[in-house]
């Protein structure tokens, strides 16, 4: 029996309601729950660890050839701006998962803390990609970073084309915009439902 049924198994009693259902088990289950959204999390982490470090060290390779094929400093700039992004895609994100991490250690370990515990797991998850606006903001430094890193190897290569690099950017963003759109859509079917049943359960054990 998953999380969502013992719930519903729960809720459906109409007598001593939090009697019939076992707590040692639907501690287990909250448990097992805030496991696989760990898990989740770390799979996120470091892909955007890998991926982030990799869009760092190109970029910095474009910076490294201006900067020894006397490029101009306006390059040199635009390159270091496109670094800093990357960098700040990868750091926003470990210090918000840090954060995150010592909120959930303030929580002890009986069965109402557990179910706090993963209603802050929820409400994380939301705060991260529950909102359209929210996600397009990650994923600003990841827009910005690409385009420029993109354009400075186009002048390497001596593709200097307005119109290609101009339709490679739209392209990218008009495909982030609505990445982003669909994974907050989806990311609020999912979570939502299950923060309304955690505050239920909380509730019901809060009227204990």
């Amino acid at each position: 029996m998953n999380f969502d049924e013992l719930i519903e198994t729960w809720k459906s009693q109409d007598d001593k309601p939090i009697y019939g259902v076992n707590h040692d088990l639907l501690h287990l289950a909250l448990r097992q729950e805030q496991d696989s959204i760990r898990r989740s999390l770390l799979l996120e982490n470091w892909t955007t660890y890998i991926v982030g470090t990799a869009m760092t060290a190109l970029t910095g390779g474009v910076l490294w050839w201006f900067f020894h094929r006397g490029g101009s400093n306006q390059h040199m700039l635009v390159a270091a701006a496109g670094i800093a992004a990357f960098l700040l895609w990868i750091g926003a994100l470990w210090v918000s998962r840090r954060r995150q991490n010592q909120r959930e250690q303030k929580f002890g370990s009986t069965l109402k803390e557990e179910v706090r515990r993963s209603l802050s797991l929820t409400e994380y998850q939301l705060s991260q990609a529950g909102q359209w606006s929210t996600v397009l903001l990650w994923c600003a430094p990841i827009i910005f970073g690409s385009i420029i890193t993109f354009g400075l190897i186009m002048e390497i290569n001596d593709n200097t084309s307005l119109w290609f690099e101009a339709g490679f950017a739209t392209f990218m963003i008009v495909s982030i915009l609505w990445g982003t759109y669909d994974s907050s859509r989806e990311a609020r079917r999912k979570l939502l439902p299950q923060r309304q049943r955690l505050a239920q359960l909380f509730e019901m054990l809060d009227a204990q």
